[in-house]
């Protein structure tokens, strides 16, 4: 039988452990978080650095449960959040990332307490809990089943372990009477819908940040960071490049005959030039890890290479405009060819200010465009 002081797990107690060790997890995901929206990258918890902080917290905690429970002769402590933490890792971190952790309360089961057949039946017990998320979670995709679905699926797994443990009694929980099961079971589910609905407001919540964020920060029509974020970058890179031998460069463009475009085919025709022209700065800079591209007028575009000499910078504003050139926009049944005027300038030791090397490179654009457009001019 459970142990009297876990036999009837305290409801409260087990609410607050269950949000302390959610909100502590969303704590120290935070930052990452953060990082992922700057560097436009979707929320996703299965994949990249997110599911790698998230698959070494849990795996943390599994470790914790199991050391405690052996450190208290409590061989189950609030056993339904443990099977739910084991469930929920499946559903957000995906079958690769809820399978290491898994395994790690596997392995962390043996390094306590050995080959016992509380060790087996745990094993078995995890092996069952992790194909029956599975195959839930494959038939909600399949299907695609809202999150209601899934919470009742669980119930059903969790009604089916509880049933398992009265009828066939293990030997970490003994003989449960008809009350004890049914009260473990309430209790799941219980402890089921609190926790898929904390977790749904906190998606909810750093959805909404991550929507907030990418409409201040990026332009929505190029997918490039904005004038604002640009003010932002510029003045940075200018102060920690001004006294550095590492070059800083800048390129600057404009469209040319942009707003000639605009009214010989309408907006949408502009709009759909914008976006095209977004993509290939986007695709063309992906080379120049530390290059940034930004939308800093209605048809102007600066690009900050940090570390870059003037010598690539203008290899690589070269290939931009002949990428641009080569490209046909197709609005509706009309093609659309389009050029650009360049400017490219590096920052000098001599610059007093950080407009000094702005306007100096904003002035080779312009030369560009009173050489008759569709030119490049390097400050040398």
């Amino acid at each position: 039988m459970l142990p009297t002081v876990w036999a009837f797990q305290p409801l409260l107690t087990g609410i607050f452990v269950m949000l302390g060790i959610v909100m502590l997890n969303r704590l120290l995901l935070q930052s990452v978080i953060s990082y992922t929206i700057n560097r436009h990258q979707r929320i996703d918890y299965t994949v990249g650095l997110l599911n790698f902080v998230c698959v070494l917290y849990f795996s943390a905690l599994a470790i914790y449960f199991q050391y405690l429970g052996h450190r208290t002769n409590s061989i189950e402590l609030l056993a339904n959040f443990r099977i739910l933490v084991m469930v929920y890792t499946i559903i957000y971190l995906g079958r690769r990332g809820g399978l290491i952790v898994v395994a790690v309360n596997a392995l962390s089961r043996f390094v306590f307490f050995g080959w016992t057949p509380g060790t087996w039946e745990e094993w078995i017990v995890s092996t069952l809990l992790y194909a029956a998320t599975a195959f839930v979670l494959t038939n909600a995709e399949r299907t695609r089943a809202g999150q209601m679905w899934v919470f009742l699926w669980l119930d059903i797994i969790g009604g089916a372990f509880w049933l398992i443990a009265y009828f066939l009694p293990l030997h970490r929980f003994g003989h449960l009477t008809a009350l004890e099961a049914l009260t473990e079971f309430l209790s799941f589910v219980i402890f089921n819908w609190l926790l898929g609905y904390a977790l749904r407001v906190l998606d909810s919540e750093t959805t909404r940040l991550s929507t907030m964020t990418y409409a201040a920060t990026y332009d929505h029509l190029t997918g490039l960071r904005n004038f604002g974020v640009f003010e932002q970058d510029y003045q940075r890179l200018y102060k920690e490049y001004q006294h550095q031998e590492r070059p800083l460069t800048m390129i600057a463009l404009d469209i040319d005959w942009f707003k000639a475009l605009n009214d010989a085919h309408g907006h949408l025709a502009g709009n759909k030039v914008l976006t095209t022209l977004g993509q290939i700065l986007s695709q063309e800079t992906i080379t120049y890890p530390t290059a940034r591209s930004y939308r800093v007028g209605g048809e102007e575009f600066n690009i900050l290479l940090p570390g870059v000499y003037l010598e690539d910078a203008a290899k690589l504003a070269k290939t931009i405009q002949q990428h641009i050139a080569y490209t046909d926009v197709q609005v509706d049944d009309i093609t659309v060819n389009i050029t650009i005027s360049v400017g490219v300038a590096q920052l000098r030791e001599t610059d007093e200010s950080a407009s000094d090397f702005y306007e100096r490179t904003d002035r080779m654009l312009y030369q560009s465009k009173g050489q008759g457009r569709n030119k490049i001019t390097i400050d040398d």
